[in-house]
């Protein structure tokens, strides 16, 4: 039986190992942390008593992958997809609009979703509707050198259009500025969501906390089909001989037998660990990195009826209803990240009261604030074009990452896809 090491227990270590051993080969996972699920975690909150995500997560319909894995380690059940598409936006003063799909006839019903947008004027909902039309037409080298703000300036898409739709959409996808972000990966990311059939579009969200959704069956399926898992060490150097890795170091032993090597870790962090022999390639891509900024309140009541709102033109982009709980998050969070946390809980605060007149302070009991500065990479036109170059230097390795050549931007799906993709160039 071929043996496998990876290196990184994230999403992409994770799906890398399932898909490992549901395919006969035999696996050893080595994680640095203690624990496993990389950026996307759960952790236990002693005010809260309860287990809070690292970061809320939006997943969609199309995340075929992430779905698939969940299928794989019998956690399905761990998610909930809506029926149709619905989408609560909201303006400040407490205005509601709803971006919906009221049936499955596709694609009628996005169009009539768009159409029935009132947070849109008339004229501005028949621009966006061009636009998707435009979509059908558009080569992803008529983009590639252009920015989501280029492009959606080049589509006539004026200041409300973006405020009350494409700039909630397009920096929760990407956790990137529109001025930064690449159009092209953007526009492929919105032919995947609307056109590829009527379940794309639906929202799907954890019914649990991240590590009960997908780390701990994760963990038991890879145990259970006869795995190995290491939490705690950390891998300090690849070395190589005639282009293959021939031995891995880690904090605790050093490894020669083995056949592959799967590196499921950060872009930054290979580089760290790997003999100077690599290509350039690999080794220029040059990574920036944007933050986000989670705010969890503990209510003492509860005056949200929605599991979900976009809030359209404010410093807080979503509003995660948990129902004891509430999450406030963030992306391109580059101006929260640098404030001290009690200015960040005036400013959540002072949001909420102005986007939902039934809030008040005196709901929250307490807060917990979580910044993850090196959240995601920023998808920009430059990093786009590198990502596509990027392979592996060595016969026996392969790389997995959310940053990695999946034409997706670093989302569950692409951590997913990336780890089963690694996974498949071995027992192909």
């Amino acid at each position: 039986m071929s043996k496998c090491l990876i290196a990184g227990g994230g999403l992409a270590g994770l799906s890398a190992a399932v898909m490992l051993l549901k395919n006969g080969i035999d696996v050893h996972l080595i994680e640095a942390s203690p624990k496993l699920g990389g950026r996307s975690y759960s952790f236990y909150n002693d005010q809260f008593e309860e287990s809070i995500d690292n970061g809320q997560h939006i997943m969609m319909g199309c995340y075929n992958e992430t779905l698939k894995f969940l299928d794989i380690i019998g956690a399905r059940d761990n998610v909930e997809i809506q029926k149709n598409l619905s989408l609560k936006f909201v303006k400040e003063g407490g205005d509601i609009f709803e971006l919906a799909t009221k049936s499955d006839l596709y694609p009628l019903n996005l169009s009539r979703a768009i159409v029935s947008y009132k947070a849109l004027t008339f004229k501005e909902r028949l621009k966006v509707l061009d636009l998707f039309l435009d979509l059908y037409c558009i080569e992803e080298g008529d983009l590639e050198d252009l920015t989501v703000a280029d492009w959606l300036a080049n589509e006539g898409q004026d200041k409300n259009t973006r405020d009350a739709l494409w700039d909630i959409l397009a920096i929760g996808t990407l956790n990137s500025k529109c001025e930064d972000a690449s159009a092209a990966l953007f526009a492929r990311i919105l032919k995947r969501v609307f056109f590829d059939g009527n379940d794309s579009s639906k929202v799907v969200l954890p019914v649990t906390d991240l590590t009960n959704m997908y780390v701990n069956p994760a963990e038991n399926f890879i145990k259970n089909h006869g795995g190995k898992i290491s939490t705690s060490e950390r891998v300090l150097s690849i070395r190589l001989e005639s282009g293959e890795v021939v031995e891995l170091v880690t904090s605790k032993k050093t490894y020669k037998n083995f056949d592959y090597i799967i590196s499921a870790v950060p872009h930054y962090s290979l580089i760290k660990i790997l003999d100077s022999d690599i290509n350039d390639t690999l080794k220029n891509i040059e990574f920036k990195y944007s933050p986000i900024v989670s705010v969890h309140l503990l209510l003492k009541s509860n005056p949200f009826e929605g599991k979900l709102y976009g809030l359209i033109n404010s410093s807080i982009h979503w509003l995660f209803n948990h129902d004891k709980y509430i999450s406030l998050v963030t992306s391109a969070a580059e101006e929260l990240a640098e404030m001290d946390e009690q200015s960040i809980i005036n400013e959540a605060i002072l949001q909420l009261e102005n986007y939902f007149p039934v809030f008040s302070s005196d709901f929250v009991l307490n807060c917990t604030i979580i910044k993850e500065k090196r959240a995601t990479f920023i998808p920009t036109p430059m990093t786009e074009r590198q990502r596509k170059q990027l392979r592996s230097p060595f016969q026996n390795m392969f790389l997995a990452g959310d940053w990695t050549n999946t034409s997706l931007p670093a989302t569950i799906e692409g951590a997913v896809q990336s780890g089963f993709s690694a996974a498949r160039e071995i027992f192909k």
